[in-house]
This record gives structure tokens, sequence and C-alpha cells, in this order.
């Protein structure tokens, strides 16, 4: 090898050195950039590891307040059935009063009507409580040789219970008990509580109307001059 070839070769060599320490060193660059995005890879990944823990807590504190929720709706259920059988109670409760009332205010009506229907000058010969058809029911029934008188019996008067009694009750009256078709028939209404002006509907609808007097017994209200309605 010449000297002149030496120096190309080693010319060449030097350049080639060159090259590999420019590229050891953007290597070396690009490995410290490589080093600190793994850092900031590491802390990202400790956040979301973090986050992920805090994440855990808060499920475990929902669920556990889920589980004290369910607890707590399982106890207001619970008591929501105690408190639906009280009302279960109650409710048999009051409609045993209530038919306790229904029998005072019949007992106090069947004793007394033959007492009161004379002052309006008719004699009772009978007095049925309770007569009963398929369809229908009448509370007390006075009778005498020509005369019916159909008493409705109620706690508390209502218009409804007028209106109820003169279209329903009284026109089934004789189509339901034949043996009384030759009789007048006529109504009353016998109340234990009855309003002013229920008193004088029912007697402008031509019924007797009975109901307690101040004493614990009963009196008819309807006006001396009444005459009452033959149905």
């Amino acid at each position: 090898m010449t000297d002149e070839e030496l120096k190309e070769l080693v010319g060449s060599l030097a350049i080639a050195q060159q090259k590999t320490d420019i590229q050891l060193k953007e290597v070396a660059e690009q490995q410290k950039l490589t080093s600190e995005q793994q850092k900031l890879t590491d802390i990202k990944i400790a956040e979301v590891a973090e986050q992920q823990k805090l994440t855990d807590v808060k499920i475990a504190e929902v669920a556990e307040q889920q589980k004290l929720t369910d607890v707590k709706i399982a106890e207001l259920i619970e008591q929501q059935k105690l408190t639906d059988k009280k009302m279960a109670e109650m409710v048999t409760q009051l409609g045993g009063i209530g038919n306790i009332q229904g029998d005072v205010a019949e007992d106090l009506f069947r004793r007394n009507i033959s007492d009161l229907l004379a002052q309006y000058g008719i004699q009772i010969n009978q007095v049925i409580t309770n007569l009963k058809t398929i369809k229908s029911e009448y509370d007390i029934v006075a009778i005498n040789k020509d005369k019916v008188i159909v008493l409705e019996v109620k706690n508390k008067l209502t218009s409804h219970h007028i209106k109820h009694f003169l279209k329903k009750q009284l026109p089934k009256f004789k189509q339901e008990h034949i043996a009384f078709a030759k009789h007048k028939i006529y109504g009353a209404i016998g109340s234990l509580v009855i309003s002013e002006h229920l008193e004088k509907q029912a007697e402008k609808a031509g019924l007797f109307v009975l109901t307690q007097n101040k004493n614990g017994g009963a009196s008819i209200i309807n006006k001396s001059t009444f005459k009452a309605k033959a149905f």
C-alpha cells in the first residue's frame, strides 16, 4: 500500500468515525429523551394507579352506601307492612263501630216508630225490621190495614241517601212485595245526624223525617202541617 493510499484510508476512517460519533451523540440524545419520556410515563402510570385506588375506594364506599340504602328500604317496606296492617285493623274497627251505630239507630227508630206515627193519625199494627228481597233490603217497615211506612235508617244523612231512597228503594217496594199492592206506601228517613237543609229536602219530597232528640229518644221533626206523599 502506498503512502497515498494509506492517507486516503486514514482520512476515510476519520470521516467514518466522525459520522459514528455524530450518530452516537444523536442516539445518546434520543436515549436521554426516551429516558425523560419514560420518567413522565412512569409518573403518569403512578398517577393513574393512585386514581384507580381512589376510584376503588369510592366504589367500595358507594357499595357500602348501597347496602345501607337496601337495609333502609327493607326497613321501610317492613314498616309499611306494619302500617298497612294497622290501617286494616283500624278500618275493621271503624266498620264495626259503624255497624254498631247502625244497629243503635235501627233499634231506636224501631222502638219509637209506632208512637211517632200515631201523632199523625197512623195506627201501626206491625213493625218488621230488615225486610229483604233478592235485590233490596228495607230497614224498617211499619204496617197497618191499608198503609205501609218504609223507613230508611242512616247514621248521618246525605242528599245522596234521600235521592237513592226516592228513586230506587221506594218505587221497587210494591213490585217486590205484592202483598202490599193495595196499601198506600209512604216513605220515611231516620237518621241520628241530620242537617236542617236535608231535613227540609226530605220533607219537601213527602218523607217523614225522624231523628234522635236531646233526651236520647226519637222524634219526628216534620212540621205540624206536613202531609206525607203516598208512593
